[in-house]
């Protein structure tokens, strides 16, 4: 089974020879202490690739963080991506280095920053500097550690960009002479799946999972059929789990997948559902990572040739199946098994008239077309080329006394999308303020715009439920008082909302804007926003706004 190499390969080629050069070079380590990774680059998470190095800071807040080249500091952003904050040092080697979950800047970028989230009075800023204001040196410190954003615990999520086309690089060839490694791979599991209406394995029609043993297990099947493997990669001196660099398939020594982490596009994240077993990740937690392509994957790290990495199987014989799995510091790990030849002829027709039979039901969805599927009070919108693969939609709707449209089900089972769909839902009764109304889903708010006696809002999961909800309650404003000491006061308060969420919250001392930063309680630095300690009255007023806009006010008086 030759491999063909699709259209993107030479540039793969030509990609892989840039990094192999750049790896030449050696970046100096962003913290000062010994280098302990818990996350590497590519490895699945639901909807994204973790696109960095994670190292650790010794479980703590407030350690140094270093430029880990020559540069200049391009831009710093608060709230954005679940970076927290997070700074960007471009590089003249064509690289932009990027730190995030930061606990704060220093001096001087913190000063640009709060300048403009005053002047936007808000906390989520995205602010860019020239290539002159703050010039660094490899290992000069420009920030100090945290655990803001989208982290669960206090870490350096260490990125690299490529300058010109935003590209997502591995970094570990830059880092790995600080970092040992001696553990290789380990495959937890293999899945093979028979191709829907031409494939069959063990006399099913649904796949067959096992797991790799001393023993080289065998497997009948008949028709085409794909793999999959669930592994982890480890590292010395560590407990975490890592994403698996490379890896290669090969079936009676003839390579039919290879796979290669070294660089991914930002609009790649959404592939991950594809190239995992979405639905049995959202089942089970684990990504079984497929060795053939999905028609509407065009990852291009994925290579596979003329059958997608699809094997056929139509020889009574015995064909040797060998999964290679390689980490970044040439650690190997090999896993065998068979697959033996045995037409399935009843069961592969029988297969095939129920494919037929898919493509004439009403809500059969083909992968490059776009659709419209409607029910009463309801409509989805789907482009064409949204869907990885063409599938049977099986939508249902119920009345909901409670809610202010039926309730719509739309799939049974998770769905991979490359991008959001649109969702239309009908009011089902008149409202007062239906400009307060939202679709809401099973988990919770979703979002919408009402026009002419419909909501509509932009979904990403196609297995919850969907009504109407509205929302003309406003946020709830708590004060909880002055905290520290005279020289670093601060003034905390709680601000929630139980329906749409919180949209934005400002403060005033005085009349003049103050920032408010936080999660669940939120807190205000007075010395920072330049309230002097003078033991005299001030009056703080608190607006906060909800994604309705339903609006509460506060005021508050406090002296110092």
């Amino acid at each position: 089974m030759p491999m063909r190499i699709s259209r993107l390969f030479p540039i793969w080629i030509l990609g892989l020879a840039a990094l192999t050069v750049q790896a030449q070079k050696r970046y100096v380590s962003p913290i000062d202490f010994t280098v302990s990774l818990a996350g590497n680059f590519g490895e699945p998470r639901p909807n994204h690739f973790h696109c960095g190095l994670d190292f650790r800071t010794q479980g703590v807040i407030g350690k140094k963080i270093y430029s880990v080249a020559d540069g200049y500091i391009a831009r710093a952003t608060v709230g954005l991506d679940g970076f927290g904050n997070a700074l960007y040092v471009n590089h003249p080697d064509g690289n932009t280095s990027v730190y995030c979950h930061l606990d704060r800047f220093l001096p001087d970028v913190t000063r640009e920053v709060f300048a403009r989230q005053c002047e936007k009075e808000s906390e989520t800023v995205d602010v860019r500097f020239a290539p002159g204001q703050f010039p660094v040196k490899a290992g000069q410190q420009i920030a100090v550690s945290g655990n803001t954003g989208a982290s669960a615990g206090p870490h350096l999520h260490l990125e690299l960009h490529r300058t010109a086309d935003g590209a997502l690089l591995n970094p570990m060839p830059y880092f790995r002479h600080l970092v040992r490694d001696q553990i290789a791979p380990k495959v937890h599991g293999i899945r093979i799946y028979p191709k829907p209406g031409e494939g069959a394995v063990s006399g099913s029609l649904n796949p067959v999972s096992f797991a790799p043993g001393k023993d080289i297990r065998t497997f009948q099947a008949w028709g085409k059929i794909g793999f999959a493997y669930w592994a982890d990669d480890y590292m010395t001196g560590t407990n975490n789990k890592f994403g698996i660099y490379k890896v290669s398939l090969r079936v009676d020594g003839k390579e039919v997948y290879a796979s290669q982490l070294d660089s991914l596009m930002p609009t790649d994240h959404r592939k991950i559902n594809s190239w995992g077993d979405y639905e049995w990740y959202m089942r089970r937690h684990t990504w079984y990572l497929k060795g053939f392509a999905d028609p509407g994957n065009d990852l291009a790290l994925l290579q596979v040739g003329e059958d997608r990495g699809w094997v056929t199987i139509d020889r009574m014989r015995t064909y040797e199946v060998e999964y290679r799995l390689t980490d970044e510091f040439g650690n190997t790990t090999t896993t065998r098994f068979r697959i033996q030849g045995t037409p399935y002829e009843q069961l592969l027709a029988d297969a095939a008239r129920d494919e037929a039979d898919k493509r004439a039901e009403p809500y059969f969805l083909e992968w490059n077309r776009p659709h419209v599927v409607q029910l009463p009070g309801m409509e989805l919108r789907i482009p064409a080329g949204v869907l990885f693969h063409d599938v049977v939609l099986a939508p249902s709707v119920k009345p909901t006394p409670d809610k202010l449209s039926h309730k719509y089900h739309l799939h049974d089972s998770p769905l991979p999308l490359r991008v959001n769909v649109t969702l239309m839902l009908a009011l089902s009764q008149p409202v007062a303020h239906p400009e307060k109304c939202y679709i809401e889903s099973s988990k919770g708010y979703v979002g919408g715009t009402y026009h002419g006696g419909w909501i509509s809002a932009s979904v990403r999961n196609l297995d919850e439920d969907y009504a109407i909800a509205q929302d003309t309650v406003p946020p709830v404003i708590r004060s909880l008082g002055l905290v520290g000491g005279s020289q670093n006061r601060r003034f905390r308060l709680s601000c929630r909302d139980s329906q749409s969420g919180l949209r934005f919250l400002k403060g005033y001392i005085d009349g003049r804007f103050v920032l408010f930063t936080g999660r669940d309680v939120r807190t205000c630095d007075l010395r920072q926003n330049g309230v002097r300690a003078e033991n005299r009255q001030h009056t703080l007023t608190v607006v906060a706004e909800d994604r309705c806009g339903n609006v509460a006010r506060d005021t508050i008086h406090f002296t110092y």
